[in-house]
């Protein structure tokens, strides 16, 4: 049961690697004392959620809950209990402006997204941003210096940031700034009886001799709802060698049509626990770690997000409780095995798949050919530490396909055919061919070099390299690359990243104007600008995200268009449809102003440091992209506009 599990990971076995963070001589028993904290906003009526820990979302576990504040801004946000500000922020995109308080009992509660902050610390913050004359701003005032009781007003909610709509984030976060589960406080304005729903179930072959339904290939499975409420997959799916799990389901809240992450999973096979998996608490520090823990590639390519039943290679969260193959699944027998999955929510509503897997030691028998069909085309991917090469609709009496590694030659039957195809299996830790050759046709794999996790290292070809940080790899990574034009391909954009590696790359054809050339990520859909610095015939940048890199130029400025400029306020609206806005200074007399802004909407207001005086003199607004490109305007300020007063009618 979840409370089992519960109190199994509190005493010990929920823990994080890293140093300095939550160890395993360290780790305590979690308390989440009823009472302790208020609801920060609407408490003690009934309140609904767009968003829990844990929830799947864009390279990150989501952090904390979203209290939804249906579509309005304004609310009053509370003090959840007494504290001082520990850290307060403005940021353009993230959580928006942003409130941290510190508790006596070490803990910290963190509200996001605001319209404003209370008085006293508006006008803290105001003060700072105009001393550094800068828009986005961390501070960390004087411990004790900005305290509040609980239930006092702290600020208003809102919809800055990056958020998707108005509402208040909120999280709790232990002394050692890992998130904990708001709702395991005991907040009675969330009320949950629905239990979570399975939306796919898909099975992939985790080494070189794994199978699903005798193919080296992921399968994808739909459960099916049963009367009683239970799951099941009808097919009996077949399998042998090393295989792993991965789910898609969602948590369903009562009252709402918003899907959320699971609080547990547990997976049993013929009775026997090979997996348990609980969102109690996780790393502020690693959050991106979750790219490793999800079916990357998948969500890369369709949106959809599956978690990893099972404990990936580079994982350093401790999410789990495992058996002896952590949470793999071995099957090297015939028999028909049983496979129950449990989720639950973080109210202990739950709900159960059941599916079976029968065994197939044995290897499908080849087909046999007596003539020869050259192969249509040759495709290679890889997959874990395995080469997998298709030649579609190869056919031959003595089928056969030559890897070339290093000059000698390596020549293999197929492994099987799958969907009209030949398919080789390359174990590459044994070797990394650079082309293969199969009937009369060859094809390059652009294998370039094995990078190991965990050290610094770098890869130097003809016209780019990489330089590797101790931290850019979850795994090894066989790295493919190829150059066409000014366009670069590193592996493919299914391969997650844990950090920053840095690229430099010398393009075929020099930009006649470097200044305004930068590389851009290109995704299939879009461009999104990564900029980079150019010495000499080549420029270098860093990414945490590996596929296609285009340079492209830049020489149309920003977007602006100004709506008010009178001596009361100034308001205008900008824009940058390639390198995005990069930054933007408003100066009257040659004096700074602040200028917020809204970067969902690309509006920029003004916030004087005295609301009482007025604006006197001529208006500078200068806005620069990514590029450098800048558009300046230089305008009078003028008298405010007042609305002349409605007449009533009699």
């Amino acid at each position: 049961m979840l409370n089992n599990h519960l109190a199994i990971l509190r005493t010990g076995f929920l823990f994080f690697l890293f140093s300095g963070i939550i160890s395993p001589a360290s780790a305590q028993k979690q308390s989440y004392p009823k009472g302790y904290y208020q609801f920060p906003i609407r408490p003690g009526l009934s309140n609904s959620l767009a968003g829990g820990l844990g929830d799947l979302r864009t390279n990150h576990f989501h952090a904390g809950v979203d209290i939804r504040t249906q579509q309005v801004e304004g609310l009053p946000v509370y003090a959840a209990a007494e504290g001082y500000v520990f850290k307060v922020a403005v940021q353009r995109s993230g959580y928006g402006n942003v409130i941290y308080l510190r508790h006596p009992n070490g803990q910290t509660t963190v509200y996001g997204h605001l319209q404003k902050f209370s008085d006293s610390l508006a006008a803290y913050v105001r003060n700072e941003q105009y001393k550094k004359q800068t828009f986005e701003i961390d501070l960390f005032p004087e411990p004790g210096k900005y305290a509040f009781r609980k239930g006092e007003l702290i600020a208003l909610s809102g919809n800055t940031g990056g958020s998707a709509g108005p509402h208040l984030h909120f999280e709790i976060r232990d002394s050692r700034d890992n998130y904990l589960n708001p709702l395991f406080f005991g907040f009675n304005e969330i009320k949950d009886v629905t239990p979570p729903k399975f939306v796919a179930l898909a099975v992939r072959p985790l080494d070189i001799n794994g199978r699903v339904n005798g193919k080296f290939d992921r399968q994808a499975y739909s459960p099916v709802r049963q009367k009683d409420g239970t799951f099941v997959i009808p097919a009996t799916i077949t399998a042998s060698g090393m295989i792993g799990l991965e789910l898609m389901a969602h948590d369903m809240m009562t009252g709402t049509g918003f899907r959320y992450g699971l609080q547990c999973i547990e997976i049993k096979m013929d009775d026997n626990e090979v997996f348990a998996y609980n969102m109690e608490i996780f790393p502020n520090a690693a959050t991106r770690d979750y790219n490793n823990l999800i079916d990357y590639e998948t969500e890369q390519e369709t949106g959809q997000r599956y978690l990893k039943c099972y404990v990936p290679d580079g994982n350093v969260f401790n999410l789990y409780k495992t058996g002896a193959y952590k949470g793999k699944i071995f099957i090297a027998d015939t028999l028909v095995h049983q496979v129950k999955i449990k989720v639950f929510d973080s109210y202990e509503n739950s709900s159960v798949l059941v599916f079976k897997i029968k065994g197939e030691t044995e290897s499908q028998p080849l087909p046999l050919y007596d003539t020869e069909v050259k192969p249509e085309w040759i495709q290679t991917e890889i997959s874990g530490n395995t080469l997998k090469v298709r030649a579609k609709y190869y056919r031959s009496p003595l089928p056969l396909a030559t890897f070339y590694v290093d000059g000698k030659e390596v020549k293999k039957s197929p492994d099987l055919y799958e969907n009209e195809s030949a398919v080789f299996l390359a174990d590459l830790r044994e070797y990394m061919p650079d082309s293969v050759q199969i009937g009369n046709t060859m094809a390059r794999t652009y294998l370039r070099a094995k990078i190991s996790p965990g050290r610094i290292a770098s890869y130097k070809g003809n016209r780019w390299s990489i330089d590797f940080q101790e931290t850019s790899l979850f795994d090894t990574l066989y790295i493919t690359g190829q150059q066409n034009y000014n366009a670069l391909t590193v592996n493919d954009k299914g391969t997650p990243l844990r950090d920053n590696i840095t690229i430099t790359f010398r393009p075929e054809e020099t930009p006649a104007n470097k200044d305004r050339s930068g590389i851009y990520r290109y995704t299939g859909y879009s461009y999104r600008y990564l900029g980079g610095v150019w010495k000499g015939d080549e420029i270098t940048f860093k990414t945490k995200e590996l596929g296609t890199f285009v340079i492209q130029k830049d020489t149309i400025p920003p977007r602006v268009r100004l709506v008010e400029h009178s001596k009361k306020r100034v308001r205008a609206y900008i824009g940058d449809g390639m390198s995005g806005i990069d930054r933007f200074t408003a100066l009257i007399n040659d004096q700074w102003i602040l200028m917020n802004y809204e970067a969902k909407t690309g509006l920029i207001w003004s916030e004087k440091l005295d609301e009482t005086q007025l604006f006197e003199g001529e208006l500078t607004l200068e806005v620069t992209d990514g590029a450098g490109n800048s558009t300046i305007l230089q305008t009078d300020l003028v008298e405010p506009v007042i609305a002349p007063k409605k007449r009533k009618r009699k």
